[in-house]
């Protein structure tokens, strides 16, 4: 399954705040701000939760862990308030009686909450960073990256590596029953006296505040429509996809800020498995799209197939999503989007990749609509 790392620090002693949280089995992020970056991307996060995910929590340089999303009800996220996923501020008096958890007057800004338990327990001492990235560290991608933002996404093989090392370094604990938080439901029964159904997280809310005419305003946007409709299998250009991420880092070590991040990235697995036997790279674009793009796009390509297919090109699939194309788009694709590769060797096997789709969307009724503009085969034509 995938993990999420919950940054935690402000004012208050963070390890009161882990606990707190821990005890409740509850999380949300404090949202200080309307700007498109932390707000759609942290929703966009928040959408792609599944029951079933690792939940971690950092603070001063160590990780505390292990617990696992649950459904309360529907789902295991929800808004907090309705409307909570409008890009406009609200008054604490004007949302009191639609919380699902009182923050008191700082409420509007806990917009989303998660609800988990102990996988198997919350421990109470943390590890250290640097012990955490030198077990198993070719696995860990997202952790090296971990800067300037509230919480981060990791894939499943990063997951397991960090699950591995809490269980591992807290036997002791798990055998004995000491130095572990303690659990309560008194939270997630309080949330599920709620008619729970008018609190399911979705990015139409936030559309309607980001969009002009037909288009949105802002790419971060669109990432958050993109993941939601792929984790609900309305891209159907696309097909189904079991984990879904955004901002997924796909460039060597350097400093953070400047670092290639896929727009959107997934995984599909075997039936009945959780073996991965397809990869989606997704570069979108709010306006047009243009040849720069294409070249950026299969630049992810050539990066997850090396560090996540092991070579096999035909493990991946790849899209762009823009509003619109460039007029000599079709030619430039033509001329490069191709990948000639070898597998096997008794006997070898050459393979070819072309497998790019272009996608036009557009804002339609409350939500984005998707048409399949890729050039047909030139054999075809």
């Amino acid at each position: 399954m995938a993990g999420y790392v919950f940054a935690i620090g402000g004012n208050s002693n963070p390890l009161d705040v882990i606990r707190d949280c821990a005890e409740k089995g509850v999380y949300s992020t404090y949202i200080n701000s309307l700007s498109p970056t932390p707000f759609e991307g942290t929703l966009a996060d928040y959408m792609s939760m599944k029951p079933g995910d690792n939940i971690y929590f950092f603070c001063k340089r160590k990780y505390y862990g292990v617990g696992e999303l649950v459904s309360i009800g529907l789902d295991c996220k929800y808004c907090n308030y309705h409307d909570s996923s409008a890009i406009v501020n609200f008054d604490y008096n004007d949302i009191r009686d639609d919380l699902l958890l009182d923050y008191g007057e700082e409420s509007p800004k806990y917009r989303w909450i998660c609800t988990f338990k102990g996988s198997p327990y919350f421990f109470e001492d943390g590890i250290d960073t640097d012990e955490i990235l030198t077990y198993k560290p070719n696995t860990f991608k997202m952790l090296r990256a971990f800067w300037k933002v509230s919480f981060i996404k990791l894939g499943d093989e990063e997951n397991d590596s960090l699950k591995e090392i809490f269980l591992l370094r807290r036997q002791r604990e798990i055998q004995t029953q000491t130095h572990i938080f303690n659990e309560s439901d008194d939270t997630h029964d309080l949330i599920a006296m709620h008619d729970l159904g008018e609190y399911i997280i979705s990015p139409k809310a936030m559309l309607q505040y980001c969009t002009v005419e037909n288009k949105v305003r802002h790419e971060m946007a669109l990432e958050a429509a993109v993941v939601y409709d792929l984790c609900h299998d309305n891209i159907v250009q696309l097909g189904h996809w079991d984990y879904v991420s955004h901002q997924v880092i796909a460039s060597p070590f350097k400093p953070i800020d400047y670092m290639d991040r896929i727009d959107v990235f997934a995984t599909r697995y075997l039936p009945n498995t959780k073996l991965p036997c397809k990869y989606l790279v997704a570069e979108l674009k709010k306006d047009m799209a243009d040849n720069d793009t294409i070249d950026q796009v299969l630049k992810y390509v050539d990066w997850v197939c090396k560090e996540y297919a092991y070579g096999d090109y035909e493990a991946i699939e790849a899209c762009i999503v823009a509003a619109e194309y460039s007029n000599d788009i079709t030619e430039y694709y033509y001329d490069v989007v191709q990948r000639f590769y070898t597998l096997g060797s008794h006997p070898i096997r050459n393979k070819q990749w072309n497998s790019l789709k272009l996608l036009k969307y557009a804002y339609v009724d409350g939500e984005i609509c998707y048409t399949d503009e890729t050039p047909m085969n030139r054999n075809n034509i």
